[in-house]
């Protein structure tokens, strides 16, 4: 029986944005790829753009089994979703998905394909850093902070360092 998205998940969904998609390999191995152009396509489905993802689609294309699980991350929580994903190089579901992400994003992406995927199953995701705080404004608040601290690390190791190879000019 299919698994309807909740006002949570949808929420969670929003927020995230990133999310990673697993997919298996013709040979059996695990394949994980970050996708950040997940949305909610209904109450029963969710889809992310294809824009750099040859391996993903050929894995879907083969075995059409796919977990997505997304993490707000200052929350530390999230959600894994699974089912059957379908791999859509044109048509409706192609047009309708792209001009959803490029007008909320006010980018117009490559796009290969849509990945859309019914929704079979459904689990929370919970960090167990709930052991430590009180509730979740208390680990978003802890998060917050943190991931400023983490940014900022980051941001000079950058300037040490340079922009990673091969990006345009900024």
């Amino acid at each position: 029986m299919p698994i309807e998205l909740d006002d949570d998940m949808r929420a969670v969904i929003a927020a995230a944005h990133l999310c990673f998609a697993a997919t298996v390999t013709a040979d059996g191995r695990p394949n994980l790829s970050p996708k950040g152009t997940v949305r909610a396509w209904d109450a029963r489905h969710i889809f992310f753009l294809d824009i750099a993802s040859p391996g993903t689609r050929r894995n879907l294309e083969h075995n059409g089994w796919l977990e997505i699980n997304l993490v707000d991350q200052q929350s530390r929580r999230g959600y894994r979703f699974s089912g059957r994903a379908a791999v859509h190089r044109a048509g409706p579901v192609f047009d309708e998905a792209t001009r959803r992400v490029f007008a909320e994003e006010g980018v117009a992406y490559p796009a290969e394909s849509v990945i859309l995927m019914a929704i079979e199953r459904a689990a929370a995701l919970v960090s167990p850093g709930y052991m430590h705080v009180g509730d979740e404004w208390a680990m978003r608040e802890h998060w917050r902070a943190r991931r400023a601290a983490l940014d900022a690390d980051f941001e000079a190791h950058v300037r040490v360092r340079g922009p990673w190879p091969g990006q345009g000019g900024k």
